[in-house]
């Protein structure tokens, strides 16, 4: 009975150990980190650029109705840049003229068609507007 006694002894020794080792190394990689976990990370001030933004669709009108199944579309954006076009029913990448200028035939679809234009940038961020276009079989009078 004694060496039972003494080997529950001896493990409860070394378990304690093992415990309070585990203890000791999670408080430690706990301290490494701030304390205050509500703070916002520090993010890098923001920069302010002298480029204007200047994408715009000049024709079709936002909320335009028309009785036609597609449209043209005119708009200005950076010159000798590339623009994505987003639309209901088609996708296209478009390059702007050396003025700035672009233009496209877009399909509609019977309803409420969505535009969206994207143009990537310089400093490789996105400027993006969106119109919308409703095409109908009649218009109202």
């Amino acid at each position: 009975m004694r060496k039972e006694v003494l080997f529950a002894i001896i493990f409860g020794i070394i378990l304690g150990g093992v415990i309070l080792f585990g203890i000791d190394l999670a408080n430690k990689s706990v301290n490494k980190f701030p304390q205050d976990q509500t703070s916002q990370p520090e993010s890098p001030s923001p920069t302010l650029t002298s480029t204007k933004t200047i994408l715009e669709i000049i024709t079709p009108q936002n909320h335009s109705v028309t009785t036609e199944k597609s449209i043209n579309l005119h708009g200005k954006a950076t010159p000798n840049s590339t623009i994505a076009l987003i639309s209901e029913s088609e996708d296209l990448i478009l390059d702007t003229s050396p003025e700035g200028t672009f233009s496209a035939q877009i399909n509609l679809i019977a309803g409420e068609n969505t535009i969206t234009i994207t143009n990537l940038l310089k400093d490789n961020k996105l400027e993006t507007i969106s119109i919308t276009v409703i095409q109908t079989n009649t218009l109202p009078e």
